[in-house]
């Protein structure tokens, strides 16, 4: 039996979003033709370069039109692939949003602030570099919620035997990261993380993850929790254990399991100043048009079925972790 959302999801999808679909189409070919052009360009002419300087100065001469030609691919690219990005998300993005709830508010150059993602607590490694897209806010039923895409890094910079400096860097967090309002006040914070020592190293694991969160410098202890199930997925720290134990009541540590397992990506989690922050780690690129060498063609139906998957992602975890359901007033 077909839901109302899904009704007017295909009602949407047969009728204003086709043509919106077609549209982005033909911007979808024109820029992959803009791109197979420059191509064609820009090759034969570092091609060219690259043997008259290897001639004159050896192989070193080669990198220079190699480069050269990459930015001269990327100029003459980079701004129609954006006008074409853009409209699939103003055009497609935004109406999905609409069908999944008409007061849910979609910006796409928003997204949760560096500030609000370091609040949660979850990562600890200072940031040299953060960016957030695609940023859902709203409510579902009385909970307050946001969520967008983050990507968040730090670098390292090392020196070889010949004084060359060498930056590199390396991903903290990359993928969805969600914040939702719990409807309680906490006194401590509590931490729920991914448990890879305790799943390799059984006991022994667990006393790792105790010391490297001391090492870390994340406040708090080792919770030990009577669910196995749970305990195989997350290991949970916090600075109250006794909240720490209302807050994770047997049937959210079920839900927590059951979503983990759902999503099969690592999910972290934290408590902290009446929120809960989720973080959901995957390199999927949400909220992205197709390809613009895809060889499908117009999207079809089940492609803008998954898109909406996707934006609904808030009415989910509310569902899933049930947190319209309110145990505690805030105080």
């Amino acid at each position: 039996m077909m839901t109302s959302k899904t009704q007017a999801l295909a009602g949407l999808y047969s009728g204003e979003l086709q043509p919106i679909l077609d549209s982005l189409e033909e911007q979808r070919i024109q820029v992959r033709n803009r791109a197979l052009i420059a191509a064609a360009i820009s090759g034969p002419i570092a091609l060219v370069l690259m043997l008259v300087l290897a001639r004159a100065i050896g192989g070193a001469g080669i990198i220079f039109p190699l480069v050269l030609a990459l930015i001269g691919w990327g100029f003459a690219v980079n701004s129609a692939q954006q006008k074409y990005r853009s409209f699939f998300k103003s055009e497609v993005i935004a109406r999905l949003a609409h069908i999944v709830d008409p007061t849910l508010i979609y910006q796409q150059s928003g997204g949760i602030d560096q500030a609000s993602f370091r609040a949660s607590g979850i990562y600890r490694r200072g940031i040299d570099r953060y960016r957030a897209e695609d940023l859902f806010s709203g409510m579902v039923g009385a909970t307050a919620f946001r969520f967008s895409e983050v990507h968040a890094e730090y670098k390292t910079t090392t020196t070889d035997s010949k004084g060359r400096r060498r930056t590199q860097w390396h991903t903290i967090f990359r993928g969805i990261f969600f914040i939702a309002d719990f409807n309680k006040h906490f006194h401590g914070q509590t931490f729920v993380l991914p448990d890879q020592a305790e799943r390799a190293l059984g006991g022994f694991g667990r006393m790792l993850q105790d010391w490297g969160s001391k090492m870390d410098g994340r406040p708090g202890e080792l919770v030990q929790l009577e669910d196995p199930e749970f305990e195989r997925h997350f290991a949970v720290m916090s600075t109250d254990q006794i909240e720490a134990r209302y807050i994770l009541s047997t049937s959210l540590m079920q839900r927590l399991t059951a979503f983990r397992e759902q999503l099969n990506t690592p999910v972290a989690l934290s408590f902290v100043n009446s929120q809960i922050n989720i973080a959901i780690s995957t390199s999927k690129g949400y909220f992205e048009p197709p390809s613009i060498w895809r060889l499908e063609g117009t999207l079809s139906q089940e492609d803008v079925t998954a898109y909406f998957e996707d934006v609904r992602l808030a009415e989910e975890i509310v569902a899933e972790l049930n947190l319209n359901t309110r145990i505690w007033s805030k105080q």
